[in-house]
Formats: C-alpha cells, structure tokens, sequence
C-alpha cells in the first residue's frame, strides 16, 4: 500500500518521518512521497493530489497551532462542506493525551496525527494498523 506524507506546520519531521515508515511497513506501507504546506489552501492541494494517486493520505502536524490555520479547524470545515457523517470520522489520542483523526470514505483514508513521534507510535497501535490494513485492502 502507497502513501503520502504531507507535513504541516510540523517540527521534528524527520524523527516523525521515521517513527511512521516504521509502524506502517508492518502493513506493507511503502511511503511514496513527501511534501509540506504552511497554510489550508495548500494543504487542501496536496491532499488532493495524493488521494487521487494513494489510498492513504498522512498528515503530520498542524494540530498545535492557535489560530484558523489549526488542523482541527480546517478538517472541521472540510468536513462540514463534504457531506461526510459522524460514522467516517474517528478521533484518535495518544497516551500523552494528544489528539489525531482518522478520516475514510470507501477505502480512502486520511490519517492527521502530531508531530511528536511518540505519539505517533502509541496511536499506530496494533488495533488502528489493523483497520488501516482491513479497510484499505479490503
């Protein structure tokens, strides 16, 4: 399964990079590319383009920030004009107490996660490898 890595308003991106190369290759997750954006409309841009190519698309970061540019806010908004419901959308936390979500309809997902590795890998447990790994592959 390809992938994308999209980094927003992110720091520590390589340590992320390579805490989520990890935990996804126990699934066959190949990373094809990588890319960055610093404000929504970008951000909706490289979205886009990966899920048109992969069927997971990775956000890293943006989920910090204090202002409209903040990841929940601007996955509320896309959410809220997309006609996705409740049932597509899944908040994840960290044992740190750090939120994430994960977003699938049919077998697209979008994976929005912070840019802290070891969050990433306590919400990469072993019950979200296996729905990321199900629903993709079907």
């Amino acid at each position: 399964m390809k992938y994308d890595l999209i980094f927003y308003l992110s720091k520590k991106t390589a340590y992320c990079e390579k805490r989520l190369r990890m935990m996804l290759s126990s699934i066959g997750g190949e990373l094809r590319q990588v890319s960055s954006a610093r404000e929504p409309v970008a951000l909706g841009e490289r979205v886009c383009e990966s899920l048109r190519i992969c069927p997971l698309a990775v956000i890293v970061g943006g989920l910090r920030s204090a202002d409209d540019d903040n990841l929940s806010v601007v996955l509320s908004r896309v959410v809220s004009n997309s006609g996705l419901t409740p049932e597509n959308i899944r908040r994840l936390s960290s044992d740190s107490g750090a939120a994430g979500y994960i977003i699938r309809c049919k077998r697209q997902i979008l994976l929005a996660l912070p840019d802290e590795p070891d969050d990433i890998e306590s919400m990469l447990g072993e019950d979200l490898l296996r729905y990321l790994k199900d629903k993709i592959y079907g």
